[in-house]
């Protein structure tokens, strides 16, 4: 099986993840979810931090598998005992 780059869409994703985390969790954006107002007795705020942490962590863990299986090096054949020697 031969091992195949990673489409363009993976490696453009692979690059909008890390900005968009940036850009979300910028204070200008942050600040927006700074409102008292609590969720289930829970800061909004914390709510937006934590949720938008494991959102990045899951992309991240996504686009790794992906960027892996493209890059995955096929396995060498196995030679017989006695067999010619690789090339």
């Amino acid at each position: 099986m031969d091992a195949r780059p990673p489409s363009p869409r993976v490696q453009s994703a692979a690059v909008l993840v890390p900005l968009a985390g940036l850009f979300l969790l910028m204070p200008p954006f942050i600040l927006l979810f700074a409102a008292p107002r609590l969720v289930l007795g829970v800061p909004l705020i914390v709510l937006y931090m934590f949720g938008v942490w494991a959102a990045l962590i899951f992309l991240t863990w996504q686009l790794t598998r992906r960027l892996a299986a493209g890059e995955a090096e096929p396995a060498a054949p196995a030679q017989p005992p006695g067999g010619p020697p690789p090339a």
